[in-house]
């Protein structure tokens, strides 16, 4: 499925805090019906939080007003307010991991 990756750098003293943002924003989502849209993912060393947002079909990337739905004003500047980066560098049909993941430097 192709998607939209924002990778979200959490700072050590914000990270449970911006986890909850998240979990609770994607929820709501969910209770919309984009369960199938939206997702998210914590990285192994916690410091990353991995929203993804799904196009409809395999080789199809989300829509821009998908993007803005997920993405509104509020959520975003909850998480710029918390968050150490905010990257949208993913464009990936399957899974990325982030260099500290992969042993790179």
């Amino acid at each position: 499925m192709a998607e939209r990756v924002f990778s979200i750098v959490t700072r050590p003293d914000t990270g449970l805090e911006l986890f909850e943002i998240i979990q609770d924003h994607v929820r709501e989502l969910h209770g919309r019906g984009m369960a199938r849209t939206v997702g998210y993912e914590v990285m192994s060393n916690g410091r990353v939080i991995l929203l993804k947002v799904r196009g409809p079909e395999e080789d199809v990337m989300p829509s821009d007003e998908t993007l803005e739905s997920v993405l509104d004003d509020a959520f975003v500047a909850r998480l710029e307010a918390l968050a150490q980066e905010l990257v949208d560098g993913f464009h990936v049909p399957s899974f990325a991991h982030c260099a500290s993941e992969s042993g790179e430097d």
